[in-house]
């Protein structure tokens, strides 16, 4: 979790659990607290329905953490201890560098907590209130960042439910996680309705089951706010609502297609949304090389990009060059790794973003050392 002191939730990104009361106790602790002889609090760095989320000092283990601890009203339930131990499960089922690391569960002077990984460099809603002008490159790292967690999420069966930027956390080399699975779900089993207003998928506000095209509605406000700085707007007319473009007037061919995607993936029917994030994130990898016409290009396709078609495109490569091993001269499609081009050597490192996402790591290691160095000399 971040440790930003301007992680305290604003209306904006406030999660809400349907059923909850209103006035929520307090978990009661303060600055230099220590709970078991183990875990100093430090401050208070945020809080939800079902608890608060304290950067504290592990003296065992001599490194920052972070604690959500139930509030005492929750903690006297089994439900609420069950429910906090299956946010454990959850998130220990996914192991990616783009998703928070959560240690383990405890019981510690009648306090029930988690203990996770500490995000130092606050959250995306943080890097939003900033309002500095940022890199269209940082831009598309955080995007397939967050694109490549939320793939991995759905990779093993879950859903989130709770895709915000206040739950996106930046970690201290600038890489960014998605954190907090207190509403994630695996399959049809949902035990509690809630999420972040202002967030919801239209399904969701009306009371249907969600699932993982619920989660791209949430990614592609996301997206919509990173890339266009501003979030979602509608008009209204015969057909319902609808998505004002994004792009501006003779905005770069990367933003209209981000823009697409944008409208693709916020769109009112569940049914017409790209189907999990793994789509999206392949899709993203398209937009990142535009209309380039290079060799690599025809591998992926036009319209709406389906995964399997972009991996199995970077399997055949990967056979075709690392495994055949031709010389030189002879490499197929690319060409000698001095002649890729950078649209080339880009849609290489996004599909390898992609494999990343689903646990591929060999395949995805081996795309990036065929892609070569970022800026090659």
């Amino acid at each position: 979790m971040s440790d930003s002191r301007s992680n305290i939730l604003d209306p904006v990104d406030h999660t809400v659990e349907i059923g909850s009361p209103g006035r929520l106790q307090a978990t009661g602790l303060k600055a230099g607290a220590v709970l078991g002889s183990r875990f100093q609090i430090e401050a208070a760095i945020g809080e939800g329905g079902s608890g608060q989320v304290f950067r504290a000092w592990d003296r065992v283990l001599g490194e920052p953490v972070a604690l959500k601890i139930l509030r005492p009203d929750r903690a006297t339930e089994k439900s609420w201890i069950k429910r906090l131990a299956r946010e454990v499960k959850v998130a220990r089922a996914i192991r990616h560098p783009n998703v928070c690391r959560v240690f383990d569960l405890g019981n510690v002077d009648e306090h029930w907590f988690v203990s996770m990984e500490l995000a130092s460099g606050g959250t995306l809603r943080d890097t939003f209130r900033s309002e500095k002008a940022r890199a269209l490159s940082d831009l598309l790292s955080d995007a397939r960042a967050i694109c490549a967690g939320l793939a991995a999420i759905h990779t093993v069966g879950i859903t989130h439910r709770d895709v915000t930027p206040q739950n996106v956390l930046r970690m201290s080399d600038g890489h960014l996680v998605l954190s907090d699975f207190g509403l994630a779900v695996e399959g049809g089993d949902i035990t509690v309705q809630g999420g972040t207003p202002s967030y919801m998928a239209p399904e969701t506000a009306m009371g249907q089951r969600p699932d993982q095209r619920s989660d791209v509605w949430q990614l592609g406000s996301i997206l919509h706010e990173l890339f266009f700085g501003r979030r979602p707007e509608w008009t209204s007319g015969s057909r319902g609502l609808s998505l004002k473009e994004p792009a501006r007037p003779g905005a770069s061919v990367l933003h209209r297609q981000v823009s697409r995607l944008c409208r693709d993936c916020l769109a009112p029917n569940p049914a017409t949304r790209p189907a999990s994030a793994i789509e999206v994130s392949a899709r993203l990898a398209a937009a990142e090389i535009g209309q380039s016409r290079s060799a690599l290009a025809r591998f992926v396709p036009r319209g709406i990009i389906m995964i399997g078609a972009a991996l199995a495109a970077a399997l055949l490569l990967v056979g075709m060059t690392l495994r055949h091993r031709p010389a030189a001269r002879d490499l197929p499609l690319a060409g000698s790794l001095e002649m890729m081009s950078p649209a080339d050597r880009l849609l290489l490192r996004s599909l390898a973003d992609t494999m990343k996402a689903e646990g591929r790591l060999v395949d995805a290691r081996a795309l990036t050392r065929l892609a070569g160095p970022a800026n090659p000399p």
